[in-house]
């Protein structure tokens, strides 16, 4: 998430010196100004700037020898991600040289990224979530089949279904083994199952499967 933006002019004895910034007590280290700067050379170009507590994105506007800066909260966000809206920032520097009306544009468009990136979070937490809520609901399901399968309870026919609703597919091998019959009755169940189109089989596969 952005935490501030601020606009580098070219001064002929001090170098890189701060144009403007927002908010007002954004702390921005010379050292980083001067090294934005120089990385780029009068040249219209994107950068990426990663030090060890500073992160941030930066366009240079040759039209109007500016250069705007976008700084980033965090230390390992990437700032390939707010390429785009670093260039609707840029889009700003064109349409006014004012200096209050540039301002204060700066400042609405920076706000209103900070409102599109909580809205972005919640989003994302909301979805994270409901992931961990159908993870929950899906375990519980597999204890709950789990419970049944380990049962004595079932017939063959009906542990067979119980496990291809689990599985994608099971091999003759596989469900042999789970089910602890003979290969002549597991056989017959199988074509018993088949020709009522409970199941299926995927002869290039070797699998049987759910019809569903």
């Amino acid at each position: 998430m952005p935490s501030g933006i601020f606009l580098i002019k070219w001064d002929e004895v001090l170098g890189g010196t701060i144009y403007m910034r927002y908010p007002e007590d954004l702390e921005i280290p010379d050292p980083v100004v001067q090294q934005i700067t120089i990385s780029h050379n009068f040249t219209e170009s994107y950068i990426i700037t990663e030090e060890k507590q500073w992160n941030s994105v930066s366009y240079y506007n040759e039209n109007k020898e500016i250069i705007i800066v976008l700084v980033l909260r965090g230390r390992y966000e990437d700032g390939n991600d707010y390429l785009e809206l670093l260039e609707e920032f840029n889009k700003e520097l064109d349409k006014d040289t004012q200096e209050e009306k540039l301002k204060k544009r700066l400042e609405n468009m920076f706000n209103l990224s900070l409102d599109a990136f909580r809205v972005t979070d919640q989003v994302i937490t909301k979805l994270s979530n409901e992931v961990a809520e159908l993870k929950t609901k899906e375990y519980d399901w597999e204890l709950k089949f789990e419970k049944v399968l380990n049962s004595d309870q079932l017939t063959v026919k009906s542990r067979i279904l119980f496990l291809l609703t689990v599985n994608e597919g099971l091999s003759f091998n596989d469900i042999k083994k789970l089910t602890q019959t003979s290969n002549r009755w597991l056989q017959s169940v199988l074509e018993t199952l088949t020709k009522t189109d409970m199941i299926g089989y995927n002869s290039t596969k070797d699998l049987y499967y759910l019809n569903i």
